[in-house]
């Protein structure tokens, strides 16, 4: 989906919410094109990005590699450090 067409922020947010809605708010966050996987605990992180991938695959989502950053303990979103 272009992002140069009006509404298209507000409609990717919208289909994201509705892909990731079970999973929200507990492991996942979004941010129309932001996307973090959180882990409590450091063996739960390959469960949880498993369930991630697997979601993004059956919506056929794809992921530009040289914007991922996995297993981290602090990173930047939406301009604060998580």
């Amino acid at each position: 989906m272009p992002f140069g067409l009006k509404n298209v922020g507000a409609t990717y947010q919208r289909d994201m919410q509705k892909i990731f809605d079970d999973m929200l708010h507990g492991n996942v966050e979004c941010y129309v094109d932001d996307l973090v996987v959180k882990s409590v605990k450091r063996n739960d992180r390959p469960r949880d990005l498993r369930a991630v991938f697997e979601r993004l695959r059956r919506y056929q989502l794809k992921m530009n590699p040289l914007k991922c950053a996995f297993g981290v303990t602090l990173g930047k979103f939406l301009g604060f450090f998580v």
